[in-house]
Formats: structure tokens, C-alpha cells, sequence
């Protein structure tokens, strides 16, 4: 399994107010918005490549609080994935979702960690 990147993730509860502030005031550029069951979900991308995505959830017992909610891993082989970060003390948080184009699920560690795994099925390794 490879990680091909890591980049933090942004809990809010104002999503495009979030997505303006980092477009217009800090030079990001919206990439995509992914399907998400149950989740507003945004990556931003800058010029020199650094990027980040906005969460917001939509699930009614989430008590997430507004700033950095954790860490977003994308990797070449989900279940592979999910097998390393359970390793680390990870748990799945919820199911996983599965599109016809990715498989991302939330991983937590004692509650107060959270990764957000990914898998884009087009990208080969």
C-alpha cells in the first residue's frame, strides 16, 4: 500500500463561507466537491500545489467542532489502507462509501484523531 499524499482537513459548519473565505482571501482554487453521502466535502488547491479539503457533516449525532478535524490520507489500495491505520490505533468511524470513481471512509483514534482515507479507483500505482 502507498500513501500518495497527506493534507489536513477543515471542519465547518459553514462550508461556503469557508470555500469564499479560502478562495477569495487566500488564493485557493475549488478542485472538486465529491459526492459524499451525508457530508458537504470540498478540496482546495492553491498555485504551488498545497491543498486542503472543507468538511461539513450532515449526520445528526456528529459533534465535530469548528478547525483542523485531521488529516486526509489517499492511498493506492483502500482496504490495505485501512489495514495499516488500524496498526496505528485507527478504528473505522461509521462505513465506508464507495463510488464509482473512489472509496474514502473516517478513521478515528480514541475519538480525538481522525483520518480521512481515500482511494480513487482511476489512479493506478
Amino acid at each position: 500500500m502507498i500513501v500518495n499524499s497527506f493534507y489536513p482537513v477543515f471542519y465547518t459548519d459553514d462550508i461556503e463561507g469557508e470555500i469564499k473565505k479560502f478562495t477569495e482571501d487566500l488564493g485557493f482554487q475549488l478542485k472538486h466537491r465529491p459526492p459524499i453521502e451525508f457530508l458537504d466535502y470540498a478540496v482546495l488547491e492553491n498555485a504551488n500545489g498545497n491543498k486542503l479539503d472543507l468538511v461539513c457533516s450532515r449526520f445528526p449525532a456528529d459533534n465535530f467542532q469548528n478547525g483542523f478535524l485531521g488529516m486526509r490520507a489517499n492511498v493506492n489500495n483502500f482496504d490495505e489502507g485501512v489495514s495499516y491505520f488500524e496498526l496505528q490505533g485507527y478504528s473505522l468511524f461509521g462505513e465506508s462509501h464507495e463510488t464509482s470513481s473512489s472509496i474514502t471512509a473516517l478513521l478515528t483514534k480514541d475519538s480525538k484523531e481522525y483520518i480521512i482515507l481515500f482511494h480513487h479507483k482511476n489512479i493506478k500505482e
